[in-house]
């Protein structure tokens, strides 16, 4: 196998891997088992074992259920940050077994790095999609994802000329992707933080007395997943962009929350809305009934 053959190997893996890792991995066994795939490089062989099959197929079916659960997703998601980045450098250590140790060690790196880009890329157009939470657009999401896997996968071993411009495409559009990818992190780490938080009681920080720290989810005029800082009364929205302070004027904020695991929503008169982190639920709902009574 030439080494741009085995580049465009470790770009699908990494990008599959990062996209839904279970799937990359049954797709290739399969492939392997059946005669599909050929002449496999370095150790990616050992992935049509059989029980390396039925343990990616069985998580595969869980994966496959999850996604379709709108509000359970980010907390899949969250989870697998962890995982499938990992899982990308492991697929790219085994297609480079046999090369030289500089080679593996860059396609380690190269392929964790891609997959993380790929899966918070993922996890991005998730939360976006979750404007509208109903559970048919998840669904139709997460079957695009699992066959945009089979097809890398397949371009990547079939086609590796064709593979590759489509691979320089995805990773350019993940780089423009990436200032949305730091709010995304910042989200997640907010969720998980207030999620534990809220277990053990531990009061918010407020560095703005009389506002709620807030993520924007539908606000006209503010970045998707961006964090500010709400007056709930007067509906007051302040966050920075590119280093400079902004303020908007909404609605007040409507009495009640729409309850999440990891986070709420909360929606002001004017019709926009933001994610709360559970350490400020309390807060909010306190304030909102006592606007109410």
């Amino acid at each position: 196998m030439d080494n741009w053959a085995l580049l465009s190997n470790v770009l699908g893996l990494a990008i599959g891997a990062g996209l839904n890792l279970y799937a990359a991995v049954l797709v290739t066994g399969l492939g392997i088992r059946y005669g599909w795939l050929h002449e496999m490089p370095g150790e990616l062989g050992l992935l049509a074992h059989p029980v390396v099959l039925i343990a990616a197929g069985v998580m595969y079916l869980a994966e496959f259920v999850a996604d379709k659960v709108p509000f359970f997703t980010p907390f899949w998601d969250g989870i697998h940050t962890f995982i499938r980045p990992v899982g990308g450098a492991l697929l790219a250590l085994s297609a480079t077994a046999d090369m030289d140790p500089l080679v593996k060690v860059l396609a380690v790196l190269g392929a964790g790095t891609l997959a993380l880009g790929t899966h918070s890329s993922k996890m991005g157009f998730r939360l976006l999609a979750h404007a509208t939470p109903e559970p048919a657009s998840h669904s139709v999401i997460s079957v695009a994802e699992d066959f945009g896997v089979v097809v890398l996968i397949a371009l990547a071993y079939q086609y590796p000329w064709v593979a590759l411009p489509v691979f320089a495409c995805i990773v350019a559009a993940i780089a423009a992707f990436l200032p949305l990818l730091w709010r995304i992190a910042r989200f997640l780490a907010a969720g998980l933080f207030g999620r534990l938080a809220s277990w053990f009681s531990v009061a918010p920080d407020r560095l703005h007395p009389g506002r709620v720290r807030v993520f924007a989810r539908k606000v006209k005029g503010s970045p998707r997943l961006v964090s500010g800082w709400l007056d709930p009364e007067t509906g007051s929205f302040s966050f920075s962009r590119w280093g400079r302070k902004r303020e908007l004027v909404l609605g007040a904020l409507e009495p009640g929350v729409e309850w999440g695991f990891v986070y709420n929503v909360g929606r002001t008169t004017d019709g926009s809305s933001f994610y709360l982190t559970k350490e400020w639920c309390g807060s909010i709902g306190q304030e909102t009934a006592e606007r109410s009574a």
